[in-house]
């Protein structure tokens, strides 16, 4: 059977193509072979890594040239404040390392994995999305600490963030 025409025009078959979920996703700090972290409420993690790119042009003519910069990396993560705290510096979100810029920082991995399914679908044209990502950040350096709170829901929320000096996309 073909795909459908709904009430609003629009055809799209009715099965999906795939099922997409966090449930296997984890963080891992400091040796990227370390221990899933858990128990410090992480609910976001964002991270970006950008190479500075120069113009330059040649009076005269219409070239173009470019100027490659260095790449720089930052992150983010937001979490809610409850069993474990994050700034322990024994047991903390990060390895001390990340807080002494002296020190050249920390290794952090975090690895998202992307299916659901352990199985092909029976019924239908499904298909098993267990494919992830794995970012290896190196020279993590935590930069900044937030706190915040709403009235509607009472958590206290804490945002960390740092930047990196490299990323390896596995």
């Amino acid at each position: 059977m073909g795909a459908l025409k709904d009430i609003f025009g629009y055809k799209r078959n009715g099965k999906a193509r795939g099922v997409f979920s966090s449930d296997n996703s984890f963080l891992t700090f400091g040796d990227p072979t370390g221990d899933k972290v858990s128990g410090y409420l992480v609910q976001t993690w964002n991270i970006g890594y950008t190479q500075q790119v120069n113009e330059v042009f040649e009076i005269g003519s219409q070239n173009l040239y470019w100027m490659k910069g260095r790449p720089t990396g930052q992150g983010a993560i937001g979490r809610i404040v409850g069993e474990k705290g994050a700034d322990s510096k024994q047991f903390g979100l990060f390895p001390t390392s990340a807080y002494d810029l002296c020190d050249g920082g920390a290794m952090m991995r975090i690895t998202a994995i992307g299916g659901h399914c352990d199985q092909p679908p029976v019924h239908g044209q499904g298909v098993v999305l267990n494919k992830g990502v794995s970012l290896i950040m190196d020279g993590c350096v935590v930069i900044s600490v937030g706190f915040g709170m709403s009235v509607a829901d009472l958590r206290i929320t804490e945002n960390y963030g740092w930047r990196f000096a490299y990323l390896e996309v596995a």
